[in-house]
């Protein structure tokens, strides 16, 4: 156990490729969370955890980077009657890495539950933020994704059929498929706000 805290203490812990070196050759150990027991111990493990979850994050191992979010909430009840000082900034860090991966995932309203109670824990941090509005805004996307489609299959049948199905009423249906091709227009430039905001949130939050 010595020997592995040497040589953590060794290497440059904020580099991913360095540190996903570290925990897959002492992963045996670092997954056997009864080699966690004492207080000091209980801590290096969840630091370890978070490291090699940033890792993972450069990696796309998204999963993988849940199931130690998972075990550092099992260490974590460990730590909470040995009275450490680092508790809540290991709690806070934990929450932060299973909202990123539920968001890498596409879990956007489960990664926003976590977000919520960042934003409570620092309403100032900027990245929390970040996070929070881009998942609101693929929450809204996926929900109007549908009402996209149909506007636009609307806008096919109407130029396809329009003076077949209205005839006479041909000015109703000139008026109906201007409204649609407005709403469509409207519609495209705040998705492409959307993916705007998105890609500048992502280049924010991978910082």
């Amino acid at each position: 156990m010595d020997k592995i805290r040497a040589e953590l203490y060794k290497i440059d812990m904020s580099n991913a490729v360095e540190m996903s070196k570290f925990y897959q050759k002492h992963k045996t150990y670092y997954e056997n969370l009864n080699n966690a027991l004492d207080k000091m111990t209980i801590e290096e493990f969840i630091l370890v955890k978070h490291k090699y979850c940033n890792a993972l994050d450069k990696e796309k191992q998204y999963n993988d980077a849940l199931i130690l979010t998972d075990q550092c909430y099992k260490l974590l009840d460990r730590l909470k009657g040995k009275s450490s000082e680092f508790y809540s900034s290991l709690h806070e860090n934990t929450l932060f890495w299973e909202g990123v991966m539920l968001g890498r995932l596409k879990k956007y309203s489960e990664s926003n539950e976590r977000f919520e109670k960042l934003i409570i824990i620092n309403p100032k941090n900027k990245k929390y933020q970040n996070w929070y509005f881009s998942n609101k805004d693929w929450i809204f996307n996926k929900k109007y994704d549908f009402w996209e489609y149909l506007l636009l299959f609307i806008g096919i049948i109407s130029i396809l059929f329009g003076k077949q199905i209205f005839g006479k009423y041909l000015l109703y249906f000139d008026l109906l498929l201007l409204i649609t091709f407005i709403c469509w227009l409207i519609w495209f430039i705040y998705r492409k706000i959307i993916r705007y905001r998105e890609k500048h949130n992502k280049q924010f939050n991978d910082k």
